[in-house]
């Protein structure tokens, strides 16, 4: 059906195709004619004229014309002039036909589509059952983590989520001693920067209590079961309908997000990113802790204690290049 309104320009006869199925096998007679559609205006005169006139079809090329209707619903094409000497159309009789037909056929294009939708009111309802199944599973796991780790480590990985700071490094301090030109001795201190990774997974789990996901979908279920089970809705239940199917959209938005979420969460778990986590702080007890929360999370056994894992991983560091000091990148 063309759109409900005459705001479309019909430049070509393909066009005009598009919007209508154009029964070109059909003779129009004024006994057959019922209403017209709309007008058109082509750029050249390519439309051929349906109308029968002296017991044969006119024929006649024309770029301005009318789409009307005949009683068995069949959609025909007609000239201005045809149409004028002999169905009395004008372009504003048509326009006017045109927007009490338009507003009669909104109101039942909207029915269908609504009703066409309910049909599948239970694979909606599933959908959103599925969806809060799904992201109770994910706060689940992301309360895990965060509860796990250290409050400074959670609030570091929040910091660095919101700033898409996703490096983790450290500095290093090299220390040069000597003589300058007039034999007094001089110090040099630079520090350089080390690299560890990159985060991956980062997201908007870490504040899943502060998204409205649950709230969302117990709404939307509420509002699609709260739909009578009927052949023909009311006009006020058809309103209230279309309110709660307007949030499909909504409702598989939720979904990408959610899976999206999920792995990203996979991908934080993941040990060589969690091996990451150790390294976002400088407190050397809040980094052992961390070293217990990151084997707990990976389900392994730390084969050291602690504080020795974490000074492991400073000497190795200081070794490497050998440093004087080493720091956590501001």
């Amino acid at each position: 059906m063309p759109p409900p309104n005459n705001t479309v320009e019909i430049r070509t006869l393909e066009e005009l195709s598009s919007l209508y199925e154009i029964a070109s096998g059909c003779t129009l007679t004024k006994g057959q004619y019922r209403n017209p559609l709309r007008p058109y205006r082509l750029i050249r005169p390519e439309a051929s004229c349906q109308y029968q006139k002296n017991g044969k079809r006119c024929s006649q090329l024309h770029q301005h014309g009318f789409v009307v209707e005949l009683h068995d619903d069949s959609k025909v094409l007609i000239g201005n002039c045809c149409a004028l000497n002999h169905l009395g159309l004008d372009d504003e009789q048509v326009r006017g036909e045109f927007k009490k037909l338009s507003a009669t056929e909104r109101q039942n294009i909207r029915r269908h589509k609504v009703e066409a939708m309910l049909k599948h009111r239970e694979d909606l309802i599933g959908r959103v059952r599925a969806a809060s199944i799904k992201f109770r599973a994910l706060h689940s796991k992301a309360s895990l983590i965060l509860t796990t780790l250290p409050t400074a480590v959670g609030g570091a990985l929040l910091d660095r989520w919101k700033r898409n700071a996703l490096e983790v490094s450290w500095e290093y301090l090299l220390i040069k001693k000597g003589k300058d030109e007039k034999g007094r001795p001089y110090e040099e201190r630079s520090w350089y920067a080390h690299s560890f990774g990159m985060f991956k997974g980062l997201g908007v789990w870490q504040q899943l209590d502060q998204q409205l996901y649950l709230e969302t979908l117990l709404k939307l279920r509420r509002q699609l079961e709260a739909i009578p089970v009927k052949a023909r809705l009311s006009q006020l239940e058809l309103e209230h309908a279309e309110a709660a199917l307007s949030q499909v959209a909504t409702l598989e938005t939720i979904e990408r997000q959610l899976q999206g979420q999920i792995e990203l969460l996979d991908d934080f778990r993941k040990p060589s990113n969690l091996q990451l986590v150790i390294q976002i702080v400088s407190n050397q007890k809040v980094r052992a802790e961390t070293v217990t929360a990151v084997y707990h999370l990976m389900g392994e056994p730390c084969s050291m204690t602690p504080e020795k894992y974490v000074a492991e991983i400073d000497l190795a560091l200081k070794k490497k290049y050998a440093a004087n000091g080493i720091r956590i990148a501001s």
